[in-house]
C-alpha cells in the first residue's frame, strides 16, 4: 500500500491559487462596490433584506447541507462532485441574493455587483477545479 505525498512546489502553487481566489472573491467586489456606489457589505453577518430573503436563504442552506452529506456518502470515490455541489450552491445563493436585491432594494447598483460576484465565483471554482485536476 503506497503513501500519497505532495508534489514538489505544491505549497507555493497552493498559496498562489488561494491568493488569486481571495483577490477574485474579496478585492474585486469591494472595489466595484466603491466605484459603482453600491452599499457596503458587512462581513460574516446575516443581512437579510426581508422575510422572503430569510426563508429562501435558509431553505438553500438546508438543501445544500443535505445534498453535501448525500454527495459525500454516494460519491466518496470522487471528491470533485462535492466541489461541484459547493460551487453550485455558492452560485445559486448569490443568484437568489441578486434577485432579491433587484426586486426589493432601492439602490439598484447592489444587484449588479452581486451578478459580477456570481461570475467571479464561477471563475474561481472553475480555476480551482482545473488546478486540482
Amino acid at each position: 500500500m503506497g503513501y500519497y505525498e505532495l508534489q514538489p512546489g505544491f505549497w507555493m502553487a497552493f498559496m498562489i491559487i488561494m491568493g488569486a481566489v481571495l483577490f477574485l472573491m474579496v478585492a474585486i467586489p469591494a472595489i466595484l462596490r466603491r466605484t459603482m456606489g453600491a452599499d457596503k457589505k458587512k462581513w460574516f453577518s446575516y443581512n437579510h433584506i426581508n422575510e422572503f430573503h430569510k426563508k429562501g436563504d435558509w431553505s438553500l442552506r438546508i438543501s445544500f447541507t443535505i445534498s453535501l452529506i448525500a454527495g459525500m456518502i454516494i460519491f466518496s470515490a470522487n471528491p470533485f462532485i462535492v466541489l461541484f455541489i459547493s460551487g453550485l450552491f455558492s452560485v445559486s445563493q448569490l443568484g437568489f441574493q441578486a434577485y432579491v436585491e433587484w426586486k426589493f432594494i432601492e439602490n439598484r447598483k447592489n444587484y449588479k455587483v452581486t451578478i459580477v460576484e456570481i461570475g467571479l465565483t464561477f471563475i474561481a471554482f472553475f480555476g480551482v477545479f482545473l488546478w486540482l485536476e
